[in-house]
Formats: C-alpha cells, sequence, structure tokens
C-alpha cells in the first residue's frame, strides 16, 4: 500500500542518483580533455598508477579539481566504480573525436553552398610516415573570409593521384561539394614540387575553376613593395647627392675639385645601380617562380575592383576568361548593368566608398544588405576571394601548417593527432558547441 517504498520506485530512484554521478564524472572527464588539448598539453602519462608521483595530466588535473569539490571527490577517480571512471586512454580519445568531429560538422555548416579553395601542406611524421593536412579557405555568410583547419591525413605516398584520391575522400566523408573547389594551393618542399604539378592537373578536370595560386602569394605584395622602396631610396640618393655636388661646384674654385666630385659621383651611382637591379633581379626571379602568367593576369584583374571607379570592361573579361560557366549569358549582360550602377552607387553612398581591399568589399555589401541588389558582384568577389592573395588572412593557414609540422615530432595515432590538432587550432569553435 505504501507506493514511495515500493521495490520499483526505490530502483528508480537509486538508478536517476547513478545516472547523475556518471554524468558528472563524464563532464569532468570531458572538460579536462579539452582544456588540456587547447593548451596542447599531453594527456597520458609514462606510469598512470596511483602510486605513481607523476600520474600524467589528465590524471593529475582531476585529482586537482576533486581537491576544490566535495562532489567531485566523491565521484572521480578511486571513489568511481570499477566500469565507469572515463579515464582510460580509450576513452579520452572517443571524447577528442566527438569533439572534433562537432568542429568539423560547425565547419560544413559554415561553408554551406559556397565556394570554397583547398590548401593543402605535407611532411613526416616522427616514425616517417608521410601526412597532409586540409585547409578550406572560404567566405562566410556574413561575407568574411574564413580559413578552417579540416583534418589531417596519412597518405602512403606522395604520388599525385593517391594525394587526389585521398584528399576528395576526405572532403566526400565530410560531405563537401568538390564541385564547389574554386582554388587550390600547396606548399611542398622542392622534392615534391612535381606531384604537386600533378595534382594541380587532376584536381583542374573535376573543377573548372580551382585556379592554382601559390600558399605564398602574399609575397607579389611585398616583392612590389620592396621595389618601390628602392626606386625611393634610389630618387632620395640622387636628389641629394646632385644637391651636394652643386653645393661642392658652386663653392670650389678649381677644376681637380669640381673633377673629383664628378668621379665620386659617378663611383656611386655605379654602385647603387648595381644594387637596385640585384634586388630587381631577385624580386623578378620570386614572382616568376611563384607565379604562372594564367595567375598573374588573373590578380591583376581582380585588383581593379578596388580602385575608385570599378574597370567594368576588367571585370566583364574576368568572368569570360576565367569563370565562363558560371554565368550565363543573359547574367553576363546583368553584371555589366550591375556594375555600371554600382560605380553610380559608390559615389553616393559613403559606407561604400574607399574600400582598400576586395574582402572589404565583400563584407561591405553584406553590411550595407546590398549583396542582394548586386548580387553577380556578390558572386564575382566571392570567386575571387576563395583564393589566397593577401597576408592577412592565410596567416591561420600557415599558423596550422607549422603547428602540424611541430606536432609530427611526437608518435602518435593519426586520428589521435589529426583530432588534437581540429579542437587545438580551431578551439574558438570547440569552445563554443561543447
Amino acid at each position: 500500500m505504501n507506493q514511495a517504498a515500493h521495490i520499483e520506485n526505490i530502483i528508480v530512484k537509486q538508478n536517476e542518483a547513478q545516472i547523475l554521478k556518471n554524468r558528472l564524472r563524464l563532464k569532468v572527464s570531458i572538460d579536462t580533455v579539452r582544456w588540456l588539448t587547447f593548451q596542447a598539453c599531453a594527456l597520458r602519462g609514462h606510469d598512470e598508477t596511483p602510486d605513481s608521483k607523476n600520474r600524467g595530466n589528465f590524471l593529475q588535473l582531476l585529482k586537482l579539481l576533486a581537491s576544490y569539490n566535495d562532489e567531485v571527490a566523491n565521484i572521480v577517480l578511486e571513489k568511481a566504480t570499477y566500469n565507469s571512471k572515463y579515464t582510460s586512454g580509450e576513452i579520452q580519445k572517443e571524447i577528442l573525436s566527438i569533439i572534433a568531429n562537432k568542429v568539423r560538422k560547425h565547419i560544413r555548416s559554415e561553408v554551406g553552398d559556397s565556394y570554397f579553395c583547398v590548401m593543402i601542406d605535407e611532411s613526416r611524421d616522427e616514425s616517417q610516415k608521410e601526412k597532409i593536412v586540409i585547409v578550406l579557405r572560404f567566405i562566410d555568410a556574413e561575407g568574411i573570409i574564413r580559413e578552417r583547419f579540416l583534418d589531417l591525413v596519412h597518405v602512403r605516398d606522395t604520388l599525385s593521384l593517391t594525394l587526389k584520391t585521398n584528399m576528395w575522400r576526405q572532403l566526400l566523408h565530410y560531405q563537401f561539394d568538390v564541385s564547389k573547389i574554386c582554388g587550390q594551393c600547396y606548399n611542398g618542399a622542392s622534392n615534391m614540387r612535381e606531384e604537386w604539378n600533378g595534382l594541380q592537373a587532376l584536381v583542374l578536370e573535376d573543377c573548372l575553376y580551382a585556379y592554382y595560386v601559390h600558399c605564398f602569394a602574399h609575397r607579389l605584395q611585398l616583392a612590389l613593395v620592396a621595389a618601390s622602396r628602392e626606386i625611393i631610396l634610389v630618387h632620395h640618393f640622387f636628389t641629394n647627392l646632385i644637391f651636394t655636388i652643386n653645393v661642392v661646384c658652386a663653392s670650389s674654385k678649381r677644376h681637380d675639385e669640381l673633377q673629383k666630385a664628378k668621379a665620386t659621383e659617378i663611383e656611386q651611382l655605379l654602385e647603387l645601380c648595381e644594387i637596385e637591379s640585384a634586388a630587381l633581379d631577385k624580386q623578378l626571379h620570386e614572382l616568376n617562380s611563384r607565379f604562372n602568367d594564367r595567375a598573374m593576369e588573373l590578380l591583376r584583374l581582380s585588383s581593379t575592383l578596388v580602385s575608385k571607379v570599378i574597370n567594368v570592361d576588367q571585370i566583364c573579361l574576368l568572368v569570360e576568361k576565367y569563370y565562363p560557366k558560371d554565368f550565363t549569358e543573359q547574367e553576363m549582360i546583368q553584371l555589366r548593368y550591375q556594375l555600371e550602377i554600382f560605380n553610380i552607387d559608390i559615389t553616393k553612398n559613403p559606407r561604400l566608398n574607399g574600400v582598400s581591399t576586395i574582402a572589404d568589399l565583400c563584407k561591405r555589401l553584406v553590411e550595407t544588405q546590398k549583396r542582394e541588389t548586386y548580387y553577380l558582384l556578390d558572386r564575382v568577389v566571392r570567386l575571387i576571394l576563395t583564393l589566397p592573395v593577401s597576408t592577412a588572412t592565410t596567416e591561420k593557414g600557415f599558423l596550422a601548417m607549422k603547428i602540424f609540422k611541430n606536432r609530427l615530432r611526437f608518435k602518435m595515432s593519426d586520428d589521435f593527432h589529426a583530432n588534437n590538432l581540429v579542437i587545438y587550432i580551431e578551439r574558438e569553435i570547440a569552445e563554443k558547441l561543447i
């Protein structure tokens, strides 16, 4: 008659209490794994037995958390039941895998139906296994350039077909539309150059607009700046030199002093010309080795988008030559009208005026709610921005590749290594998801 004392109700209450303890224990383990991964710390220890003086970061941090909370202290480590401690290496790997896959799903949702660029680097780990890292570059719904670390893949060799097969497999596994690839860049070593060239061709067979731009495309900007600095320095030197000679000549009454001044001027001019020639030759060699004629023309035509008045003919030429199948004939006509109207709109709308980069133009179109009005211009801008051509926006991709190579010094399984890197590099996403 006493329902509260009924055996079924007692079992239910006991089960509910046990479930709450298990959830708290698991939550502590998840938070510990996540925090250590965010700090790029190792999880396991060399000796994890209870008598060890250092049981590894994971168990030591659990012990620290337990010392500050009695509720946690009563359910973790030795106080936990044998089959539900949630501290084993397999549990840690499973937690990492779940968090990393959540991050990858978020990246997939960020990309959506947008075009994206594939950035790849390769290196060998401590056991001499070849691995490639995949970073995606795309424009999100807010018009902001994003670069996301997607995965780390072990490859049996570095042949072009092997690289493409593994890259395709990973992209399809995470449900990316490979037909949306609109750029590719690789940062391989010199002995990998032929493989990268072959990979470019294989990718272009399936993705007509996957134009190749080297990962260090921003060196174009540095090269131009360096060259202009040389010209400025030479100009200042010549100006000061001529002024000095004129003063000397004006104050000198002797012919030998004038001849000496002229001889000195000639020697210094020759030295500077040699320096300037060497500097310019170096910059030209850098540009020729990094960029082919097709890439240079694509960059040149794209640059007209950030002038005070957009060159309509140049942008239409860019679309006709590089993205012919992405625009219908009617859209090509409409694009020209949109560009002409946009040039008028720039003079009237201060929020559209003064755009200094293509990335700024993309964000301004979103912020001013002009993206729908100039939807064809927006499409052109997003196609161009998938190519890694600016220093500021490729830093994360380079950082990911640097971290990737540093981590290869340590021996760890491929999945563990990949998941660890994804969470560490994309921790701003992981923090929001868990």
